[in-house]
């Protein structure tokens, strides 16, 4: 109550945009060593999965989690009749951007959420995504349709994964407080861990929207030069290094409410 009394005047939208303009690229460069972890956590198996399925195609077809295999039939029949899987979102964009939405902001939760488990869980996230889109990506090169798949994750990849990757290094973060506390009580320092990985965490959900955007209206459509793809690939990469490295300034409130501005 005090501080609703005595508090100063606020713009939450003037907060919010500080936040994601100033806030939350801060926060990215502050913790880049645990998204790089989180990279490398899912580009290895990425490259595993890959390689082994290369020597062996029937490794595509191993259960690692709930009985599913690495590639799923339908997936898997799909690419053998050297058909795309994703060509059955194509003329119902609508409906596929709220379900890949739903479905990428499902996956970064889990990688930030499991966080909590000292971070074996936002290990595992990573290193079974990584494994899964590896795999798939080594069938579809057998198969000779890997150019097809790449033109299809080109345009929204890059913001969706990296999104993936900031999550995750999210939910490092919060496992390394929880293993390494240091001078500070182990709940404590999870607390201010907590802070910072919400707000890394926050900040991914407005490009993962914008991600789905893409992958729903862009991405399936074979109306679309592949060039153009690339173009929009290039152009995300561009922009999102921008976004997150340029120096900028701004008069509010640069914390969202979620972390603690130094």
């Amino acid at each position: 109550a005090h501080n609703q009394v005595y508090q100063t005047d606020k713009n939450r939208w003037k907060d919010l945009f500080a936040f994601l303009w100033i806030g939350f690229p801060r926060l990215v460069r502050e913790n880049i060593l645990y998204i790089i972890a989180s990279f490398l956590l899912f580009a290895c198996p990425a490259w595993v999965g890959y390689s082994l399925v290369q020597k062996n195609l029937n490794f595509a077809q191993y259960e690692i989690a709930q009985g599913q295999p690495l590639v799923p039939e339908d997936m898997f029949n799909s690419i053998e009749k050297k058909q795309m899987w994703t060509d059955a979102v194509e003329g119902k964009n609508a409906l596929a951007f709220s379900m890949i939405s739903t479905n990428n902001i499902g996956v970064s939760i889990k990688a930030f959420v499991f966080g909590i488990s000292f971070g074996i869980g936002t290990i595992f996230v990573l290193l079974l995504n990584g494994l899964h889109i590896g795999t798939a990506l080594g069938v579809c090169k057998i198969y000779g349709m890997a150019p097809k798949l790449l033109t299809f994750v080109a345009a929204h990849g890059v913001i969706e994964l990296n999104c993936i990757f900031i999550s995750g290094g999210a939910g490092l973060m919060m496992g390394a407080a929880l293993l390494f506390p240091g001078q500070y009580k182990r709940v404590d320092m999870f607390k201010i861990a907590a802070k910072k990985a919400a707000g890394l965490f926050a900040g991914t959900v407005p490009l993962l929207l914008i991600a789905g955007c893409i992958e729903g209206f862009i991405s399936p459509r074979t109306d679309i030069d592949p060039w153009v793809k690339y173009a929009v690939s290039l152009s995300t990469l561009i922009l999102l290094a921008l976004y997150i490295f340029a120096p900028r300034k701004f008069s509010g409130n640069t914390d969202g409410g979620v972390t603690e501005v130094k």
